[in-house]
């Protein structure tokens, strides 16, 4: 039965990750065919949806301790399913005001019912012991992977052959794929009728504040927090950066297209104004061209970046977690995520254009597929059986809220300093986070009673 499970929650995962790979990282290009030009204001979109997220998540979490996990998945894919309509949608409305409102729309309407990761995370510890729960989120890590490894491949095809406003309506087809298999083929995890009643009380915002107040669960959520701080500027500026180095609108090329009046950002390349009809169309039709070409390579370096995830967490976080333990893996993940950094951030001139792109998205993969199984499953066994939804909600809800305010200061240094420096300044985060686990790993030790530990006043 649990063998069952696990196979139907991984390939729900799979799927639905799949659906988010594919807008991923075309979100921001996306962004811009409706006219929005600054950096700062394209991460906002990525911004909006993890802000609703971080809101919403520990709700849904302890929601999930109450009713059950499959409800809420359910309701958290159809909510999903509706964002990518909405913003499929938007296109008829692209040249108003409309079209960018639906988009951010679209954004908040699957942030407030994305809570698929948590939920699955919760579904997870339930069907799992403590001595495999790493292994049970290597499951969850490796289904990610996956989908990160096929969906950005998917958005970058589409987006490539058939243009960057199809690519919501691809990810719909793969999310009604995964609201199906979780209505027709996953079992509930829990019994709601024999389970702790502690687990039935009314769920309540301040789960959240419940669990930044135990002592180690506390801690542990804060690291997760500001490695996906860290994370997420990489994230949501990734594909800007290799348009910004490979694909650029370039001066010459507007002064060409663009004639007398064409004038460009010599720091970016991006065109401020356009002289006559004739030579606007030329040129928009040069930028979509450089826009698709960004998406696709986004897409194939997303894919790289997923096929090492699957390495690591389908088939070695088993292994390395019962040789190392998960506390020596908390600490190597954020090192190698700084070495990513590094090397994304730095301009490799002499090399290869994409040295540095690959050689980043590896480390940065290896780093991700050991830190973020290893950090969830220290969380989880730091805590009781009743109260997994509710942890691993405010935790993925901590997870969102990084993801919300990362990409606002990664957008701030990519727009008005200049790019490379959100790859210095989150890499440096990175080795901090990396050197705090190292100095409290006695604390992270896993406990033999996980629900004795005293909750901070």
């Amino acid at each position: 039965m649990k063998k069952a499970s696990m196979l139907t929650i991984f390939l729900i995962v799979f799927v639905d990750l799949v659906g988010f790979g594919i807008v991923l990282p075309n979100l921001q290009l996306y962004g811009q065919q409706y006219g929005i030009n600054n950096y700062f204001y394209l991460t906002l979109i990525g911004v909006t949806y993890s802000l609703c997220q971080f809101i919403f998540a520990p709700v849904l979490g302890r929601w999930s301790d109450r009713v059950g996990r499959r409800p809420v998945l359910i309701i958290s894919q159809i909510g999903t399913i509706i964002g990518y309509l909405m913003l499929f949608a938007s296109i008829f409305f692209r040249t108003s005001a409309l079209g960018i409102i639906l988009i951010f729309v679209s954004r908040v309407i699957d942030g407030i019912t994305g809570g698929n990761l948590s939920t699955a995370s919760a579904y997870i510890a339930d069907i799992t012991t403590p001595e495999n729960r790493a292994k049970g989120f290597g499951v969850i890590g490796a289904a990610f992977g996956l989908g990160f490894m096929f969906g950005p491949l998917i958005g970058g095809t589409v987006s490539k052959f058939l243009g960057l406003e199809y690519v919501p309506l691809a990810a719909v087809l793969f999310s009604a794929v995964a609201l199906t298999m979780t209505i027709t083929r996953l079992a509930e995890s829990r019994n709601l009728a024999t389970d702790n009643a502690a687990a039935q009380r009314r769920f309540s915002v301040r789960g959240l504040e419940h669990a930044l107040k135990r002592p180690v669960v506390g801690m542990l959520i804060i690291l997760f927090f500001v490695n996906g701080f860290a994370f997420a500027g990489m994230e949501q500026t990734l594909s800007l950066l290799i348009q910004h180095r490979l694909y650029p609108l370039t001066p010459t090329k507007a002064a060409v297209v663009g004639g007398a009046g064409g004038n460009a950002r010599p720091s970016t390349g991006r065109v401020a104004a356009i002289s006559g009809s004739s030579a606007a169309t030329h040129l928009e039709a040069f930028r979509k061209k450089q826009d698709s070409n960004a998406s696709a390579a986004s897409g194939f370096l997303f894919g790289a970046i997923g096929i090492v995830i699957v390495i690591v967490q389908g088939g070695l976080i088993k292994r390395l977690t019962k040789r190392f333990g998960e506390w020596k893996l908390a600490i190597a993940g954020p090192l190698f995520i700084t070495a990513g950094l590094l090397l994304i951030g730095l301009p490799i001139h002499w090399a290869w254009a994409w040295t540095g792109f690959l050689a980043g998205g590896v480390c940065l993969a290896i780093g991700g597929g050991l830190y973020n199984p290893s950090i969830q499953s220290l969380i989880s066994r730091h805590c009781s059986a009743d109260e997994q939804g509710e942890i691993l909600g405010a935790n993925q809800g901590m997870a969102s809220l990084a993801r919300a305010t990362g990409p606002i200061l990664a957008g701030i240094l990519f727009e008005y300093l200049f790019p490379a420096s959100v790859y210095y300044v989150s890499a440096s985060l990175c080795f901090v986070v990396a050197l705090v686990v190292m100095s409290k790993r006695r604390s992270f030790a896993v406990p033999a009673t996980p629900a004795a530990e005293p909750v901070a006043p």
